[in-house]
């Protein structure tokens, strides 16, 4: 007499062929998604300009908020601040916001205008900055 051990050969090849359909599934989606740009596109699949893409992603609304980023895109377009400094910062910015504020909605642009700057600041470039906003680095005291 043969012992039943609670799965049938049946239920066995079913999940065989569950797991099979799931790899070939896998290797049909992953290749397309991997070409995918990690740049930012719009709806025609054109790139978007470095201005649209930190207006749109810092979502920067205020009159001050765009001054900066149009001062940002014009020393970039000057050669005097590199893209990818500005690139990093702000992915950096809106990971920090996306982190940081469950408590209260705080945009990307609270985050990306003091860490730019900073940044800006360590390789001889100058960015203006409003007298309102204080920027200060932690273990020191702020000063205006």
């Amino acid at each position: 007499m043969v012992q039943q051990t609670g799965y049938s050969n049946r239920k066995i090849r079913r999940s065989y062929w569950l797991m099979a359909g799931a790899i070939v599934l896998g290797c049909l989606v992953l290749p397309t998604v991997a070409q995918q740009s990690s740049a930012p596109v719009n709806n025609q699949g054109r790139q978007l300009s470095l201005e649209d893409q930190l207006k749109a992603g810092l979502k920067a609304f205020t009159k001050a908020d765009k001054k900066f980023i149009d001062e940002v895109v014009l020393k970039v377009e000057e050669g005097k601040l590199p893209e990818r400094l500005v690139n990093a910062t702000f992915l950096w910015a809106r990971d920090r916001a996306a982190r940081k504020s469950r408590a209260r909605e705080l945009r990307p642009m609270v985050y990306f205008r003091p860490a730019i700057t900073i940044q800006a600041k360590r390789i001889g470039v100058l960015l203006s900055v409003p007298k309102n906003i204080v920027i200060a680095r932690p273990g020191r005291p702020r000063t205006q």
